[in-house]
């Protein structure tokens, strides 16, 4: 049994004694239930490396487990090392050099702590009394002769600006992406390419933007993202099928196929099919 086959067996045990199925982890993480059956049958190159990695991640917070534990141990099944000598977080032991203090002989120490709680018991309350009057009457004198006021006025928001502000956030197009932020005009002015990647169904990308800028993200289903460019973008696509192309407000042609990887090219001219060689590893 290979390290990585022994590594997929580990998750599925894991999910299987929580009472957690297959769809219920597909349901949470939206990842295609194919992709996760194959995870747990040691299958980790059905894709690539970096892909695999995110895939790895959310079927990891699904099943409640330490998530950077699982890629430790995941980096480890891939270079062949014993997973048994593989340390998670979670699995930290507790140190066994802990000195026990019990039944220990008097010291001087000791005797200075009795010596100060008898020099405690010698005090006279009244001069404790006299001193906390003293704090509470300079405290006083403080705050209402002293210290200005700043005038400072907190105004609660209105139940009605609540509602109307969740009420513009309801009717957010369902393929806006949560957190994209939006293009402003000198963004615009400054470049020509402005392509939209809606998603149809689990999508993974690698970008490069102007053969300098580079990126990796993972879209599903119903989402999208905006690119923008001042001559070129190089894409990277993972599941080629589920997805379709806007390029300055015009739909491109495009005929990717399910589970398919291909490598294209926009520019001002429209998409163009790469024909550079996949790369399934990290750069």
């Amino acid at each position: 049994m290979t390290t990585l086959v022994k590594f997929a067996e580990e998750l599925k045990k894991k999910r299987e004694l929580l009472g957690i199925t297959i769809n219920d982890i597909h349901e949470k993480t939206r990842i295609d239930k194919k992709y996760l059956e194959e995870i747990e049958k040691g299958n980790f190159g059905i894709m690539p490396d970096v892909y695999m990695r995110a895939f790895i991640r959310k079927y990891a917070d699904a099943i409640d487990c330490n998530v950077d534990g699982i890629i430790k141990r995941y980096e480890a099944a891939c270079s062949g090392k014993n997973l048994d000598e593989t340390v998670t977080n979670e699995e930290e032991k507790i140190p066994q050099n802990i000195i026990s203090i019990d039944n220990h002989e008097p010291s001087n120490y000791d005797e200075n702590v009795k010596q100060n709680e008898v020099t405690a018991k010698n005090y006279n309350p009244f001069i404790i009394v006299g001193f906390v009057v003293f704090v509470v009457i300079v405290g006083a004198f403080y705050f209402t002769i002293l210290k200005p006021s700043n005038g400072e006025i907190i105004v609660e928001p209105k139940v009605e600006d609540i509602l109307k502000q969740r009420s513009i956030e309801k009717d957010t197009s369902r393929f806006d992406l949560i957190g994209e932020p939006k293009i402003k005009p000198d963004e615009v002015s400054s470049d020509s390419l402005s392509l939209k990647i809606n998603a149809l169904d689990t999508v993974w990308f690698r970008i490069e933007t102007d053969k300098t800028k580079k990126d990796e993200f993972i879209l599903y289903p119903e989402r999208s993202k905006t690119l923008t460019a001042k001559s070129q973008i190089d894409i990277l696509i993972g599941n080629a099928g589920g997805i379709e192309f806007i390029l300055n407000g015009k739909k491109l042609e495009f005929d990717g196929k399910k589970g398919e990887i291909r490598n294209v090219i926009v520019d001002a001219k429209g998409l163009h099919y790469s024909t550079t060689k996949t790369d399934s590893r990290d750069e």
